[in-house]
């Protein structure tokens, strides 16, 4: 079993590899050389503040997406290939202008979109949750109507490498590897961390923004992760409700189901492989329900993955 995990965990590596080498380190734009001396850094305001970026206004057309020191360039590359395919295909994104280097921080430069984004008007106004989460699947639908770009690593790929890494246990483990033996590559567009606050409430319409774990994948599986983060996710630090983050996923999963016409089914046989890929000790999740849910999943998982 170990040897075999291993070699699931290398495949994974490989076709992860295989992406960072096609997206790694592509031209700079002017819009590089403007961020290096010509436009005023002091006079930027920051927006937005995460784990691994700050984003700041730079002027009121745009704005920069700066990361840390320490994330490497193929994520970064990433969030900026697929947000140009997105946009490409007509799905309404940031529209990514051009890469920046700013010292030892790099960066993308994106159109600025003014509005809050979907988490926060639930909970500011927690009756309209039944029509935004509506408005999620209905854009989520169609994200999954368009092929996906050459340059997106596989879903599949990256799936067998987090599954290899997780932290569920022999038997969640052995039996999502099962699941992705069988499961089908699939070719279309998927978000890969598609949430409320992923998306802005703007004046034109709402924008999906954070893409950098797009890929080539199966729309059930994608919906599966959104599932998952809606149930177990964490709101402004603390955790969702068990009975709000069943009815707001169900809710979502009823929703995806009438625009998409998906069968049920194949969303049931991703969510072990997905819970258990997103099960890596995450400072803030719903810990206690999560390894409920992922040991009653194994206990009746199906035995192949759908389309």
């Amino acid at each position: 079993m170990g040897k075999a995990r291993a070699l699931a965990g290398q495949a994974g590596r490989i076709g992860v590899t295989r992406t960072m080498k096609h997206l790694a380190a592509p031209p700079m734009c002017a819009h590089q050389r403007a961020m290096d001396g010509f436009l005023p850094q002091d006079h930027w305001t920051r927006i937005g503040q995460g784990a691994s970026a700050d984003v700041w206004a730079v002027d009121d057309r745009q704005v920069v997406k700066l990361f840390r020191a320490d994330v490497n360039d193929v994520p970064i590359a990433l969030e900026y290939a697929a947000g140009q395919w997105a946009a490409a295909q007509g799905i309404p994104v940031a529209r990514p202008i051009g890469r920046v280097i700013l010292g030892e921080r790099s960066g993308i430069l994106f159109e600025r979109i003014d509005g809050p984004d979907m988490l926060s008007m639930i909970l500011k106004r927690p009756f309209r949750m039944w029509r935004l989460i509506r408005r999620l699947a209905r854009l989520q639908a169609r994200i999954h109507r368009c092929p996906a770009a050459e340059a997106l690593p596989r879903q599949i790929d990256v799936l067998r490498h987090r599954v290899a890494r997780s932290l569920a246990g022999e038997a969640a483990i052995a039996a999502a590897e099962r699941l992705l033996d069988s499961a089908p590559p699939g070719n279309r567009l998927v978000h890969g961390d598609l949430h409320p606050a992923n998306l802005l409430l703007a004046p034109r319409g709402t924008i999906i923004i954070d893409w950098a774990q797009a890929a080539s994948g199966v729309p059930a599986a994608d919906v599966a992760r959104t599932e998952l983060l809606l149930r177990f996710g964490t709101v402004g630090g603390g955790q969702v409700s068990a009975l709000a983050g069943a009815i707001t996923a169900r809710w979502y999963r009823h929703c995806y189901v009438h625009y998409s016409g998906l069968d049920s089914a194949a969303l049931d046989s991703w969510r072990l492989p997905i819970a258990v890929a997103w099960h890596r000790g995450q400072v803030g999740q719903a810990e206690a329900r999560l390894v409920k849910w992922i040991a009653r999943l194994t206990a009746r998982s199906p035995r192949h993955c759908a389309q």
